[in-house]
């Protein structure tokens, strides 16, 4: 965390374009072991090339989008704008594909999720990874905040650990806007014992010289919503910089686009976004729905909200 809170419109765009860059960052190393990570994170040219997004970042704007259209997350409206903006290419999960899949079918969009998984439903981070938007909007009301990222996680994740994931992710994301205590706001959020423990680990990981590889394998690096939120957390709770706080969630390893999303996500709403790296900033993709869309996004978020 930052000694002190930045202003809430730059703590706003820290949250967005955080969550932009440390996806970019992140995305290169998808799927390696910490040992495969470079120390030192550039942008480099991968799938989409140099400072792309992934499904991570897509989704994160389709639900700002749909949030500043409706002033909080409307289903059908939501799952109609996954439809139309979803670009496999950008490396959606298979689960989150089939949901879409359903839809297309007429399976309606409360129900499809649940489908999934012998009707379980998903246990993947998809729902907290593009959760900041709603940290955004609903900040300072914790209720309302609470009913809006479940609402949201529920469309595409249906298992209750994924959801109480994304809830957590967004309560701490909320506390960092606030200049709050993350990872304290996170375990008052979480409320399924296995990621309460998970986060309990995390807090007593604070002030130790733990490194990535370590505490990856402690708190999890796996897409799976449990596995991965608490990462995040303590990479954006022990670091005070964010260019460490996202090296540190990327170099972790597993599923580093989006431990880079979700730690950027934490750090930027906690630091700002004049805390992150100019030569990140400048080398994100700026198409239609690039850095400056994203940067527009933000001011009409906080209009809303």
């Amino acid at each position: 965390m930052t000694e002190r809170a930045p202003e809430r419109s730059d703590a706003a765009a820290g949250a967005l374009l955080g969550t932009f860059v440390g996806d970019a960052l992140g995305m290169p190393y998808e799927g390696l072991p910490a040992a495969a990570v470079p120390s030192r994170l550039e942008m480099v040219e991968a799938r989409r090339g140099r400072g792309t997004y992934t499904d991570d970042t897509e989704m994160m704007i389709v639900l700002a989008e749909s949030l500043i259209e409706h002033s909080g997350v409307n289903e059908a409206g939501l799952a109609q704008a996954f439809l139309e903006r979803c670009d496999p290419a950008r490396g959606y999960g298979a689960g989150t594909l089939k949901v879409m899949e359903l839809w297309r079918q007429g399976v309606p969009i409360d129900k499809a999720a649940q489908h999934l998984f012998d009707g379980e439903g998903s246990l993947g981070n998809g729902a907290a990874m593009r959760i900041a938007p709603i940290a955004v909007l609903f900040a300072d009301s914790p209720n309302e905040l609470r009913t809006q990222a479940e609402r949201s996680a529920r469309l595409t994740h249906a298992h209750p650990l994924a959801v109480d994931a994304a809830i957590t992710q967004a309560a701490a994301i909320a506390a960092a806007l606030r200049g709050e205590d993350i990872l304290a706001a996170a375990r008052a959020a979480a409320r399924r014992p296995v990621l309460r423990r998970q986060l309990d680990r995390a807090a007593a990981l604070l002030g130790s010289d733990v490194g990535p590889a370590a505490a990856g394998e402690l708190l999890g690096t796996s897409a799976i919503g449990h596995e991965s939120v608490p990462t995040a957390i303590f990479a954006a709770a022990s670091h005070t910089v964010f260019e460490e706080a996202v090296s540190f969630a990327v170099r972790c390893g597993g599923d580093t686009d989006t431990l880079g999303a979700m730690t950027g996500a934490l750090s930027g709403a906690a630091c700002g976004s004049m805390s992150i790296p100019a030569r990140w900033l400048d080398a994100l993709e700026d198409g239609p729905r690039g850095r400056r869309h994203v940067e527009r996004v933000v001011g009409a978020l906080l209009t809303v909200a």
